[in-house]
This record gives C-alpha cells, sequence and structure tokens, in this order.
C-alpha cells in the first residue's frame, strides 16, 4: 500500500468513524448547544469569500455543479450578476441524462437544455450560455477545476468568477488556485443563499444540515492534504 493510499484510507476510516459517532451523539437531547456552536465553528473554515472589487468585471462566471434545487440559486445569482455588466459569458457544467418533461416538447428535456431554460428565464440570452464538457472524476470539484483551469489557459482568460454554496466554495478556490496559481488568473468566489449573496459566517443559511456540513468539512481536509498539496 502506497503513502498515499495509506494516508487516504487512514482518513477515511476516522473520518468514517467521527461521522457515525457525530451522527448519534448529535442527535441526542444533551446536544443543542453544543450542535449550534459546533456548526458555526465548521462555517467559518468552510465559507470562503473573495468578491469582486467595485467596478471590476471578469472574463467569464462559472457555476459549479450541485443539484438542481441548488444549481437554480446559482443560475439566478449569474443572472443578477450577468445583468449588472460583470460578465458577458456564463460557463455551466454540461451534465448528461436528462430531467423534468416538457409539455411544448412533448418530452424530458436534457439537463442542458433545462439549464440553459432557466438561464433564459433569468433574461440571459442564449448566445451567452455556454455548457462546459468535463471529464469525470472520483473527486467532482477537483475535476471541474482541471478541467475549467486547461479551458482559461487555452482561451487566455485572467479572470473568473465562481459561483457556488456558501460552505463548497473554499473547496472550489484552493482546487482552481492549484491549477491557475501560475497563470496570473484572478479567482473570485460569491456563495449564494437563496439567490442572494453572504458577507459572512454570520449570515449563513441556518436551515443547513450539521451532517452536510461535517461532510463537507472532511471532503475539505482530504482535498487539503491530499489532493492540492
Amino acid at each position: 500500500m502506497s503513502l498515499t493510499t495509506k494516508s487516504l484510507f487512514i482518513i477515511s476510516f476516522g473520518a468514517l468513524f467521527v461521522f457515525i459517532f457525530s451522527a448519534i451523539w448529535l442527535n441526542s437531547e444533551y446536544s443543542d448547544a453544543f450542535r449550534t456552536d459546533l456548526k458555526h465553528l465548521i462555517l467559518s473554515e468552510l465559507i470562503y469569500i473573495n468578491p469582486l472589487p467595485s467596478g471590476t468585471k471578469v472574463n467569464a462566471i462559472y457555476v459549479l455543479g450541485g443539484s438542481q434545487t441548488n444549481i437554480e440559486h446559482r443560475y439566478k445569482t449569474a443572472s443578477e450578476l450577468y445583468h449588472k455588466g460583470i460578465c458577458e459569458r456564463i460557463w455551466i457544467l454540461s451534465r448528461p441524462g436528462i430531467t423534468e418533461y416538457s409539455v411544448s416538447l412533448g418530452r424530458n428535456l436534457t439537463n442542458n437544455e433545462w439549464s440553459i431554460l432557466k438561464l433564459t428565464e433569468f433574461g440571459v440570452p442564449t448566445e451567452c450560455i455556454e455548457p462546459i464538457e468535463v471529464k469525470e472524476g472520483f473527486f467532482g470539484t477537483f475535476t471541474e477545476a482541471k478541467g475549467i483551469s486547461s479551458l482559461i489557459k487555452k482561451r487566455g482568460y485572467k479572470s473568473l468568477l465562481l459561483i457556488s454554496s456558501p460552505e463548497h466554495l473554499c473547496r472550489a478556490e484552493i482546487s482552481f488556485d492549484k491549477f491557475l496559481k501560475d497563470q496570473n488568473t484572478s479567482i473570485y468566489a460569491c456563495p449564494v443563499k437563496s439567490g442572494f449573496y453572504l458577507t459572512g459566517v454570520e449570515e449563513s443559511d441556518s436551515r443547513a444540515l450539521l451532517r452536510d456540513l461535517l461532510v463537507e468539512f472532511i471532503k475539505l481536509k482530504v482535498y487539503q492534504y491530499l489532493l492540492v498539496r
């Protein structure tokens, strides 16, 4: 077993133990105060904010992948930025498969069709929306960062704005930084809460489940210590 494989096994096993223990104990009647404090502590580690300076424009906005509900909120934020003139192009993750049924088309929409439809409903012209195909990988965000960074280098872009949920952006930013840190590319990060910006941990969505934050925290540590070193 290689050192990297062994380290990954130890981290994964330890994370599983912590997750199971937390799931049992944190749902007990004695843990409300501790659960709140722990949630705030984890959010302070996860949330990364690097907003655009006033008057700054970027070459492109990239909306990171996620669940359909989360993506719709991110598309709304991306469209608001587009209408403010911050960029002229919105990149979205090209996703295979189909989604909800379209009465007008008489068939299910593909995921890309659904994405483009949502953005056009928010007022973004079709020609300004570009689905980007990214080779699949085990570590999704890391794979997205590698593929999008390659495209940025190819096109000679010097700025990019990432849009995702607040607890996801730290992991996204360190992934993009790994591939773009020597390219003199400015990376900005915009967290989203129901279509609106966050300016700090104190404004984070209190409805976020602690178990989901714990999983995201574990993923962040795997990225920091194994992938982006």
